[in-house]
């Protein structure tokens, strides 16, 4: 309740986004910290669980890019980020990651449909998130990310009109096994042109400003909304 009241004193101060954006920098330092102690533990535990479940959980965006890029996690990443085809989804997957203890903490999904976008988990602290990918009518491989709401509060917006999205589109490509730190994890097969569609020509080049807003420039904002459930 405090909290609440917190964020509606904020949103009446114009005050909000400064609070989100200090709120995060304290999430992101306690999550680089479980992240050195637990990411890879994570990711492998995460990739168990898909191949107990007869899924192929992939690696994507940041985490997909310091496989090949760095031969490493970035360093200023501190969460993982993996795929799964949604012809590949199954409830098993769920249920073995919760007995894995990866704990499913957030969903987002579309309310018209019940397509389900992404998922959410958490292991001693580190998060991982699973999108879900799909075919669109020109053959490319879709997930679909949400954006915070143009003016709410997230629960503000959860109970009324949701959140606006934005789509990445990826060369439709198999999924194989590659080495990566120690663990043979899936990665598309057409790695090179999944990161240009992802970052551009220039992904081999670091860039410490790059933020979601690369992401936007990058990616149709599209008409569907989203909707988001706390487990």
């Amino acid at each position: 309740m405090k909290r609440e009241l917190l964020v509606q004193i904020a949103l009446k101060m114009g005050i909000y986004k400064k609070m989100m954006k200090l709120d995060n920098r304290i999430q992101m330092h306690r999550q680089n910290k479980a992240f050195a102690s637990y990411g890879l533990e994570t990711l492998r535990l995460a990739d168990k669980a898909a191949s107990d479940s007869n899924c192929e959980l992939f690696l994507t965006f940041g985490t997909l890019l310091g496989a090949y890029r760095n031969k490493n996690f970035i360093p200023y990443d501190c969460d993982l980020d993996t795929g799964m085809l949604t012809t590949d989804y199954s409830e098993q997957f769920l249920l073995n990651m919760k007995k894995l203890g990866l704990k499913h903490i957030r969903r987002y999904y579309v309310k018209e449909t019940g397509r389900i976008c992404e998922d959410k988990f958490d292991y001693n602290g580190v998060h991982i998130d699973v999108y879900y990918y799909y075919l669109d009518n020109q053959g490319m491989l879709c997930c679909d990310l949400c954006l915070p709401h143009e003016s709410k509060d997230w629960r503000s917006a959860n109970n009324s009109d949701g959140f606006p999205s934005i789509t990445r589109r990826c060369p439709n490509t198999a999924f194989i096994r590659q080495p990566f730190l120690g663990i043979n994890c899936f990665m598309p097969q057409q790695t090179e042109a999944w990161l240009k569609s992802l970052y551009g020509e220039n992904f081999m080049t670091p860039d410490p400003k790059w933020s979601m807003n690369d992401h936007k420039k990058r990616a149709q904002i599209t008409g569907e909304r989203l909707y988001r459930i706390e487990y």
